[in-house]
């Protein structure tokens, strides 16, 4: 009897620390296609054919952990490297550069994630885009003036109430030049002094409840050095299900504050977009868009792009879809806006003349593991 004791309390004490045991899972996901694409945006090459990685969804490799604490507490982090599974390279910009964060989450207040994270506006704009802002298709090629990832940053996703959710994000350092995009390797750090770091900050509320989802996304961005250039964006996006077809809609402005690197004035970019998914079979749906970006400078070069754009997804199953793109974009007026990884293109350089276009098309298939 006494041994039956002895060993149940033994038995009690080493299955204590499970209740606290974290749980690391590796997932991943391979997205690979041919790819076309053409131009007339400079002078040299004019078209581009190739099996790409990446197209509808970035090919990476991850980690992820979770630990319960109790109480409807837990914590965790997340590790994502970027990949090109066409040449098994990895990315040049940082072993996980595509996000890299701890976590502490509540099922009563949210979850705050610390580190490098998807800016709000990123998922904001991709959570309207029928392309899910991936392939040429995606309305980013004409969206200027956002953000895709912070680095250094403290972000709260707030819990649903009836609904309704908020996104919020801070950072010291977003670790992306002026363009919107990410910063070249080595740039991406608070710096001494804070001399040239671009501090920014986002919120998003959003309001989910049935086939209508509606949102909000403001974000400023700082940068610390001659001039203290500020850039000021705010987006409004709805969509509603109709069942036998999903419509979505954004319009967007951006201001930036001295950031006119000819004449020093001010910009103001006014943008919108238009989106509609129809899903047909059992697995299918075809994608359509149509957007428009308008700069308004002051110094007159009022420059525009246009966008439509087409596709098709079929899901083979939870894990492994196939997928068709195409999408045609016209500038004037010095714009040269272009498909994602374009060919030629510095996307909102509107410093070159004449009217110019891009054309793309994408044929894929990507799996998740």
């Amino acid at each position: 009897m006494q041994k039956k004791l002895i060993a149940l309390a033994v038995a009690s004490i080493v299955s204590l620390p499970a209740l606290a045991q974290s749980n690391v899972t590796i997932y991943g996901l391979v997205d690979m296609g041919y790819a076309y694409r053409g131009d007339n945006i400079v002078d040299g090459v004019k078209s581009r054919n190739a099996i790409d990685s990446g197209q509808a969804a970035g090919s990476r490799l991850g980690f992820r952990g979770v630990e319960d604490l109790g109480n409807g507490l837990t914590a965790g982090f997340l590790l994502e490297q970027g990949l090109f599974a066409d040449t098994g390279m990895g990315r040049a910009d940082g072993a996980f550069s595509r996000q890299a964060y701890v976590y502490l989450g509540s099922t009563s207040f949210g979850t705050v994630q610390l580190g490098r994270v998807y800016a709000p506006q990123d998922s904001f704009i991709s959570g309207f885009d029928p392309f899910a802002g991936g392939t040429v298709a995606q309305v980013g090629n004409i969206w200027n003036q956002r953000e895709i990832r912070y680095n250094n940053t403290v972000k709260y996703i707030s819990p649903s109430f009836s609904g309704f959710n908020v996104t919020a994000a801070y950072s010291n350092n977003i670790g992306t030049n002026q363009s919107g995009r990410d910063a070249p390797t080595g740039t991406v750090n608070e710096s001494s002094g804070n001399v040239g770091d671009i501090r920014g900050w986002a919120i998003n509320p959003m309001y989910a409840n049935g086939p209508l989802k509606v949102g909000f996304g403001y974000q400023q961005r700082k940068a610390h050095d001659v001039g203290d250039k500020t850039r000021r964006t705010w987006d409004l996006g709805g969509s509603y299900d109709f069942g036998f077809v999903k419509l979505s809609a954004m319009y967007g402005q951006a201001r930036d504050k001295d950031l006119n690197t000819t004449t020093g004035g001010d910009t103001e970019i006014r943008q919108y977009f238009l989106g509609a998914t129809v899903p047909v079979f059992t697995n299918g749906a075809i994608l359509a868009s149509y957007g428009h970006s308008k700069n308004h400078a002051d110094d007159a070069n009022d420059a525009r792009a246009t966008q439509w754009a087409l596709g098709y997804n079929h899901a083979l199953s939870k894990r492994t879809g196939v997928y068709v793109a195409y999408s045609d974009i016209s500038n004037d007026g010095g714009k040269d806006d272009a498909t994602n990884e374009g060919l030629n293109a510095t996307v909102g350089d509107a410093s070159l003349p004449g009217d110019k276009y891009q054309r793309g098309f994408q044929v894929g298939i990507k799996h998740a593991f």
